[in-house]
């Protein structure tokens, strides 16, 4: 009688581990996204809209406060690894930023899409 029930013991341990592996791997599959981005600003954001003026086109950023964007900043805008111009941050909010274009390079446009990052001093 002692070594039936040891068995079944036995049996239901595996059973019971076996379902703690199963439940473990369905937490860590929902793990949401944020767990994983630097709670650092990243100082960089994309161009949402570029909107045509006399003067100056205004260039409407998807980034604000919360990705390092301030009054007065100014940004470097590349396509890839291809520098496009500079901007210059005129107002900021916590999601959404505006800037001015201060200089393009070679003719070039800027678009929906280009990466703006603020433009830092680097000492050798």
């Amino acid at each position: 009688m002692h070594l039936l029930s040891a068995q079944r013991y036995s049996k239901l341990a595996s059973l019971f581990l076996f379902g703690a592996l199963v439940a473990g791997s369905a937490v860590r599959a929902e793990v949401p996204a944020f767990v994983k981005e630097s709670i650092y600003s990243p100082n960089a954001a994309t161009v949402s809209t570029v909107v045509p003026a006399l003067a100056t086109d205004l260039v409407i950023l998807d980034g604000g406060l919360e990705q390092g964007m301030r009054l007065g900043m100014v940004c470097r805008v590349s396509r890839g690894a291809l520098p496009i111009g500079e901007l210059i941050i005129i107002e900021s909010r916590s999601d959404r930023s505006a800037a001015l274009i201060l200089e393009l390079v070679d003719d070039s446009t800027i678009q929906a899409g280009d990466i703006a990052r603020v433009k830092t001093l680097q000492n050798s």
